[in-house]
């Protein structure tokens, strides 16, 4: 890995765990065990840094135009890389406020190919994008909170981890053939 790739991984770790206003670059140095300069080096500010976060994650996603697909995809991507979840969902709660209108349009594709699956349906593809990005976020960031509700509820048939793709698509599949 070289020096920037190691600075985006580490960015991303503080960026999930603190958010973008809590992270400072010194801070991202420190752990990369550069000096604040040499992050300079590689990108021109903190929100540059941010944004390329993003784009190195958003930019490979590859989707067809198929629900089973697209739903597999996504949450296959959120599954495997459980800090961008948490990053993204942290910059969805604030409204994308710190992403350009680069990485904005970079990260929007997969709302983009969902419109084009969904053009015959007669429902709202932001509709199910929340429903697909939230469910997915939200079984990612909650894992330790399911444990301690498991503990708490003492419920032996309580299933804190589950095939939360297969569970997405039978849901959206289910909602789409309603209406």
């Amino acid at each position: 890995m070289n020096k920037k790739e190691e600075i985006l991984k580490v960015a991303l770790n503080i960026f999930a765990k603190k958010g973008y206003e809590n992270t400072s670059l010194e801070e991202i140095a420190k752990e990369v065990n550069i000096t604040k300069p040499a992050i300079y080096y590689h990108f021109k500010n903190k929100s540059e840094l941010y944004n390329q976060i993003f784009i190195e994650y958003f930019k490979n996603i590859e989707l067809k135009n198929d629900l089973k697909d697209y739903i597999y995809k996504m949450g296959e991507f959120f599954i495997k890389n459980p800090m961008i979840a948490k990053l993204f969902s942290k910059e969805l709660s604030c409204e994308m406020t710190h992403l350009d209108i680069d990485t904005i349009k970079i990260v929007s594709k997969t709302v983009k190919t969902l419109t084009e699956i969904l053009k015959d349906k007669n429902i709202n593809p932001f509709f199910i994008q929340t429903l697909i990005i939230s469910s997915f976020t939200t079984y990612i960031n909650t894992l330790e909170i399911r444990k301690k509700v498991s503990d708490v509820v003492k419920e032996n048939n309580l299933i804190i981890e589950f095939d939360v793709i297969e569970e997405i698509y039978k849901m959206i599949n289910l909602y789409i053939d309603q209406k």
